[in-house]
């Protein structure tokens, strides 16, 4: 339930760290609970996500933990965010937009001593006026620290949780998303491949999972299932090529493949007979 994200912050006059994921001994968040009206989507396990009409509030809490050997200053706050092509991007340093200026937290900055965590009340008040669509930001549990290295300079490392928010009256919209043509491929090392385009047709991101089978294959030969990997948080109106990723042992074809994608309640298919390109 942590978002597995540590990255550079740059406020003016800071310089920057920056790490793939956060080290043990660290300060870490996570959400404490998931509304029960959210249960069934696997991104608001991760993640803060909500259809809110405008002129609404609703809570959330986070724990904010420090497991290091010292005691630690963390401030908490949320910041902008946007969703493309690019994947999910966040603003520097302390750069508002619209969701993250409707976001407090109940403190400022939390002392933690080491092997302590405490709660926090996130806050997310949206305006009458507020216009409808999906808003991004992030809270964020930052630490800063002077520089051994480079005197005058401030290091700042933070770990955080993404939001997804849609403004709009009604209910939260449904998960939708299409499949494409199944397609037989082969990777730069000769692996058999299965790829086919994902198109997130609804109003919210998605989280989508699932598998591929393979059956009348040569000989009456049958495989799978096969994990499908897919990128986190499909953007809504935004594709994507899921694959599958096969054994070098599998034969030729031809086979019948069949995919199925999941998302919450939503579920996709698609079959096709396929052969896969001979290895030079």
């Amino acid at each position: 339930m942590v978002a597995a994200i540590a990255v550079p912050a740059n406020p003016a006059g800071a310089t920057q760290t920056s790490q793939a994921k956060k080290a043990p001994g660290g300060i870490g968040i996570r959400l404490v609970a998931v509304p029960t009206s959210l249960t069934s989507n696997p991104l608001a396990r991760l993640y803060i996500i909500d259809h809110l009409a405008p002129g609404t509030t609703a809570l959330r809490q986070v724990e904010v933990s420090n497991s290091t050997r010292a005691t630690a200053d963390v401030a908490v706050y949320a910041a902008g965010a946007s969703l493309g092509r690019a994947g999910f991007t966040f603003a520097a340093g302390r750069v508002q937009d619209q969701l993250s200026s409707w976001t407090s937290t109940s403190r400022d900055v939390l002392r933690l001593q080491p092997g302590t965590d405490a709660l926090e009340t996130v806050t997310l008040r949206v305006p009458k006026d507020a216009s409808s669509g999906e808003k991004y930001a992030v809270v964020w549990a930052q630490v800063s620290s002077a520089s051994s290295a480079h005197r005058g300079l401030l290091l700042v490392n933070r770990v955080g949780i993404r939001m997804y928010v849609s403004i709009g009256l009604g209910g939260t919209p449904p998960p939708s998303f299409t499949v494409g043509r199944l397609a037989a491929k082969r990777s730069a090392t000769g692996a058999p491949l299965i790829v086919v385009t994902v198109q997130n047709s609804g109003e919210g991101p998605l989280d989508i999972s699932g598998g591929l089978t393979l059956s009348d294959g040569p000989g009456g030969m049958r495989g799978g299932p096969y994990p499908v990997t897919l990128g986190p948080a499909l953007a809504p109106g935004q594709s994507e090529l899921a694959t599958a990723v096969l054994s070098k042992q599998v034969p030729d074809g031809p086979w019948k493949a069949a995919i199925s994608l999941v998302s919450g309640p939503t579920v996709r298919s698609a079959t096709a007979t396929l052969t896969f390109p001979g290895t030079v």
